[in-house]
């Protein structure tokens, strides 16, 4: 789960990479049917996303979904970061072994993809070369209409929250990330903005991360639907914000006008009254 797009741990995740590897927290991520529902609230997918049906009820008191079989991307471990300040992380991966299994090896086409949600403030350094790796490279790519901003990392290095909850060794391979969101509000973390950002990692090669890894993965995630929402909801807040100055502009106008001296009012002392 790679939590940063260099491997450089950002502010505030050493505290969290102390506490990774507890029981409760453990099984809070991996509760892949908990996930999802939470996942949701960030970006909604068509239900092929989970995988295919098995015909079976899902059982919310285990941390597998019954219901499904993992498609080709499985949701390892996914929500919120607890003592994080609001970060949420959502890893997929594709013949990548998740935390509960013994065989630790990758498949020939192993693929790790996370959803972050972080402050705005900490995303740039997030998807930054780390010192000693070769400089990330500007990219955009079209995805269901809509064109996202990213970064194409040649090397990116697992970070140490990675470490503990995977149990696997350092990883490093070439690697990608995307901006889905920029500068939402969340009213829960005292208004603070936040990114909804989209790691790619590729273990192990330095076969870079093509546009068509990445649309292909989005496929069944409402990205389009997700942007034309953000968009909305800031054109609503930048209306909001006009009729506001408006507002204010008016009062001070009517501020302005009432201590003006009106019609029939007494000339001032030493003015240009009549002499008696």
């Amino acid at each position: 789960m790679v939590l940063t797009g260099c491997g450089c741990l950002l502010p505030g995740f050493l505290l969290v990479a102390t506490i990774a590897w507890s029981m409760q927290l453990f099984g809070q991520l991996i509760n892949k049917s908990e996930a999802w529902r939470e996942l949701a609230e960030l970006i909604t997918y068509d239900e092929v996303a989970r995988g295919v049906p098995t015909g079976e009820e899902d059982n919310p008191n285990t941390p597998v979904d019954e219901s499904r079989e993992p498609g080709k991307y499985e949701l390892l471990l996914g929500g919120d970061i607890p003592f994080s300040g609001g970060v949420e992380a959502y890893w997929f991966g594709r013949s990548v072994p998740g935390p509960e299994q013994r065989d630790r090896s990758y498949g020939e086409d192993a693929m790790s993809v996370t959803f972050l949600k972080l402050p705005s403030d900490q995303s740039d350094a997030a998807t930054s070369a780390a010192p000693g790796t070769p400089s990330h490279e500007d990219m955009t790519v079209a995805v269901q209409g809509v064109v996202l901003r990213g970064r194409r990392l040649p090397e990116m290095i697992s970070d140490e929250i990675y470490f503990k909850i995977s149990g696997l060794e350092e990883v490093r391979g070439a690697g990608a990330a995307v901006w889905l969101r920029e500068d939402f509000i969340v009213p829960e973390e005292d208004g603070e903005e936040f990114d909804l950002m989209l790691f790619f990692q590729r273990p192990g090669s330095s076969q870079p991360i093509t546009d068509a890894d990445i649309v292909e993965f989005l496929e069944p995630f409402h990205v389009a639907e997700l942007v034309a929402e953000a968009e909305a909801e800031k054109a609503a807040a930048e209306e909001a914000a006009a009729e506001e100055a408006a507002a204010g502009n008016a009062a001070a106008e009517n501020a302005a006008g009432a201590m003006e001296p009106g019609e029939g009012d007494a000339p001032a002392e030493g003015g240009d009254g009549e002499d008696r």
